[in-house]
């Protein structure tokens, strides 16, 4: 009898453990959703951008506006509802990280790829 503890608290410290791993997946899984979303759209209108060479935020909407992003062996789904709002969201960051740069014409803003 006394042969069997230790088995039965090793299956109970793996229990734990993987409990503590599922609860902390599905506390970070609406951040990781977002950031995915984000690296999507980020790479999305960087693609439109090299491909088409400069366009407004306007011309950039039709780009990412059926955007989604789900994690593998999850339901759970992240998607773009207001293209406008998530443009606003991410385009100042890629100024920022020098990804693209941001230009004045005709009184409007136009985005294009840092050289």
């Amino acid at each position: 009898m006394l042969k069997y503890i230790p088995y039965v608290l090793l299956f109970a410290l793996v229990t734990m453990i993987v409990y503590a791993w599922g609860m902390w997946r599905a506390m970070r899984q609406q951040q990781d959703l977002s950031n995915m979303l984000s690296a999507k759209g980020i790479s999305k209108v960087k693609k439109a951008l090299k491909k088409n060479g400069s366009l407004t935020e306007k011309e950039l909407e039709p780009f990412i506006k059926d955007l989604t992003a789900k994690q593998p062996f999850s339901r759970e789904q992240i998607a773009v509802t207001d293209p406008k709002k998530f443009l606003d969201s991410i385009l100042p960051y890629m100024i920022k990280q020098k990804m693209i740069t941001e230009t004045q014409e005709n009184g409007k803003a136009v985005y294009q790829l840092r050289r």
